[in-house]
C-alpha cells in the first residue's frame, strides 16, 4: 500500500483530518522505503481494518504501430470510506527522435468525493508536469511548481483516473487534473465512449464487464492503443 493512502488511513483511524499532513510532494520512491515500513507497522497496530481492504490491479500494454512500446499499471484499493487510485506508465520509443516517458497519477476519494490527487510526467529525464489538487473547505487548492491557486470546481466525483475503475455509463463529464477543468464524455456505442480534450486531441474508451479493456489515443502527432492484458 502506498504512502499517501496509508497516511490518510492513519488519520482516519485517529479521527483527524489534518490536510497539512496529507499533502506530500512527489519524490523518488526509493527514498521513502523506510518511512513506508514504519507506517505499515503503525497501520497493523492502529488500524486492523486496513487488512480487509479490497485491491484490484490492471495491467496494460501500450502499442504503437503494432509494436509494444511501454506498459501501464493501474491499481485500486477500496475501503468502506473511500478509494485510492494509482496509475504508472513507462514508454520507450522513437518518433523522429528517441524518447523515454514516465507518468504517475494518484487520486484519493472519500465517500465518493475526490480528496486529493496528483499528476506527474517526465520526458527524457525532464519534468513536464507536477501538479496536485487538495480539498480544503469545499474547494480545491491546486499546487503546480511555485504556483498555488484555488478552484471552486467542487465536488469532483469522477476524474480521468476513474475511467480505469468505473465505466461512465451514467456520467456525462470527467475532470482532467492536467487541464484543471471538466470535459464532456460522449457515448459512441454500447460500452464505448469518446473524450475530446481542450487541446483538440481525443481518446476512445472501450469497456467489457465494467473494465476498461482498450483505450485509443489520438494525438495530433501520434496515435497509440492501451490494451488490457490481464
Amino acid at each position: 500500500m502506498l504512502p499517501v493512502f496509508i497516511i490518510w488511513l492513519i488519520l482516519r483511524c485517529h479521527g483527524k483530518r489534518n490536510s497539512k499532513k496529507v499533502i506530500t510532494e512527489p519524490s523518488n520512491s526509493k527514498k521513502r522505503l523506510p518511512a513506508i515500513t514504519n507506517i505499515l507497522l503503525l497501520i497493523i497496530v492502529l488500524c486492523p481494518v486496513v487488512t480487509q481492504a479490497q485491491n484490484r490491479v490492471l495491467k496494460y500494454q501500450i502499442i504503437r504501430n503494432g509494436t509494444p512500446v511501454g506498459t501501464l499499471l493501474f491499481s485500486q484499493t477500496s475501503t468502506n470510506d473511500g478509494d485510492y487510485l494509482k496509475m504508472e506508465s513507462d514508454v520507450k520509443t522513437r518518433f523522429i527522435f528517441s524518447f523515454v516517458a514516465h507518468a504517475s497519477e494518484e487520486a484519493i476519494y472519500h465517500h465518493g468525493v475526490m480528496f486529493r490527487s496528483s499528476i506527474y510526467r517526465r520526458l527524457n529525464g525532464n519534468e513536464k508536469v507536477n501538479k496536485q489538487h487538495q480539498e480544503n473547505n469545499g474547494q480545491y487548492i491546486i499546487h503546480a511548481g511555485q504556483r498555488s491557486e484555488v478552484t471552486k470546481t467542487y465536488p469532483i466525483t469522477y476524474n480521468m483516473l476513474s475511467l480505469y475503475s468505473k465505466e461512465p455509463e451514467d456520467i456525462s463529464r470527467v475532470y482532467s487534473d492536467n487541464f484543471e477543468s471538466f470535459v464532456s464524455i460522449q457515448k459512441t456505442g454500447q460500452h464505448r465512449y469518446k473524450i475530446t480534450l481542450p487541446d483538440g486531441n481525443y481518446n476512445n474508451y472501450y469497456y467489457k464487464n465494467g473494465l476498461l479493456v482498450l483505450m485509443e489515443i489520438h494525438h495530433s502527432f501520434y496515435s497509440a492503443n492501451i490494451v488490457l492484458t490481464n
